[in-house]
């Protein structure tokens, strides 16, 4: 079942500046992954919305990424929404850099979407 929104993946040329925007709104860095040129944000309190924060280089694609919803059972959501008509261009791929399992999928228009445990 999905029980929220987990994070929106964000790609951005100036990385500083945009982390320094968030700031002023309130959010904090609550994880950096040098490794991945990226850092997570979020509003204080339990249970916010992750803002995932990628520095790209040159003419590479800037805005939305993707957006993830948080799944409590992802193997379960997967295979639902597959009878559903959905189909996965990955599934249940292990991140190393934070321990999580993803699954994504393509839109009619091209976005991408995610289910994260």
């Amino acid at each position: 079942m999905l029980v929220r929104v987990d994070h929106i993946d964000l790609r951005v040329k100036d990385f500083d500046e945009t982390i320094v925007m968030l700031e002023k709104l309130g959010l904090a860095v609550t994880r950096s992954m040098p490794q991945r040129n990226s850092v997570e944000m979020a509003l204080p309190g339990e249970n916010q919305v992750v803002f995932e924060i990628h520095k790209v280089q040159g003419e590479a694609f800037t805005g939305i990424h993707h957006i993830a919803f948080k799944s409590e059972g992802e193997s379960d959501d997967v295979e639902c929404l597959k009878v559903k008509g959905i189909d996965f261009k990955s599934e249940k791929k292990k991140i190393a850099d934070t321990g999580r399992t993803v699954s994504s999928f393509l839109d009619g228009n091209g976005l991408t979407w995610q289910l994260t445990d």
